[in-house]
């Protein structure tokens, strides 16, 4: 009688996928260990920690489009959920130039993000020359 492999190929690339990617999902939630997020969605079905999330990629993508390179959420000062939506502030760091920069120093500063009915509504930059 033929002698069947431990493993299938099959079940081989399920495993070896699973092991890749829950490190990558790890990494995804910086703020996992913030008590202000949690998972539970509003009226409009978002969380705050998925409103943190997108805030934070929208200063980060704005910080980019103002030709900053070294572009960094360092954290999140805020939560504050709000009848239809989150108030998101937090501090970026950028380097690597801008719009109006001679020299490649970085900048600290922070940002204010609005999210309504699950859209961000309006994004705000403080302390940095450019955004």
């Amino acid at each position: 009688m033929p002698r069947r492999p431990a493993l299938s190929f099959r079940s081989a690339l399920i495993a070896g996928t699973v092991a890749i990617a829950v490190p990558a999902i790890a990494q995804a939630d910086r703020f996992a260990a913030d008590p202000r997020l949690d998972n539970k969605a509003d009226s409009y079905g978002v969380s705050s920690r998925q409103a943190a999330h997108k805030c934070v990629a929208a200063a980060e993508d704005a910080a980019k489009t103002a030709r900053f390179t070294g572009v960094e959420v360092i954290g999140i000062k805020t939560v504050e959920r709000k009848p239809d939506g989150y108030e998101i502030e937090g501090w970026i760091r950028v380097s690597g130039g801008g719009p109006e920069w001679r020299d490649n120093a970085p900048a600290r500063g922070s940002f204010e993000c609005e999210i309504s009915r699950g859209k961000i509504v309006d994004l705000d930059f403080d302390e940095i020359s450019g955004l």
